[in-house]
């Protein structure tokens, strides 16, 4: 996703709430920058543009874009509960700028989810292990038709609207 149709999206308010959020983390911009680009990296890699539909696909690229945030962003502030309201406020925040359907939204709220559930009950934060066991939940992911059935998976369960072609 480029940085500037990002912003250019954000209303006046969001657009303030997005500046304080960064500012007063102001050392986490990198990581989570660095992050953002390897999440569509790995997705282009193993899904090729499959990832941008709500397909299971879709799901590994929200995951792994929360672990992968968790990760850099850990490498910068050793603190998890930092590391982990920084990585829900600003996922939760590019979720408000860049809205989709309610089903949609709430699918990529839960997949971010799964990320940083995840890699904080990882001990160790390995890449390619992080990367087996996103991808393994991909196979595993479940199709949901409704938010009341998306409410019914756990933490730990990977969800899709569409299923691969």
């Amino acid at each position: 996703m480029d940085l500037w149709h990002f912003i250019k999206r954000a209303n006046a308010a969001q657009f303030w709430h997005l500046m304080t959020l960064c500012l007063g983390n102001i050392r986490l911009l990198w990581p989570t920058y660095k992050a953002t680009k390897q999440a569509v990296q790995y997705s282009n890699t193993f899904f090729g543009t499959k990832h941008h539909k709500n397909t299971p696909s879709n799901a590994f690229r929200h995951a792994v874009w929360n672990w992968l945030i968790a990760k850099e962003c850990m490498q910068w502030k050793k603190d998890e509960n930092t590391v982990l309201k920084w990585t829900l406020k600003i996922t939760t925040m590019h979720e408000k700028i860049l809205p989709g359907d309610p089903l949609s939204n709430a699918m990529d709220m839960h997949n971010n989810e799964v990320g940083r559930t995840i890699f904080f009950k990882e001990k160790e934060h390995d890449l390619e292990k992080g990367l087996a066991t996103l991808r393994k939940l991909t196979q595993e992911s479940k199709k949901v038709h409704t938010l009341d059935e998306l409410t019914l998976h756990s933490k730990s369960q990977l969800v899709h609207l569409i299923d691969p072609q």
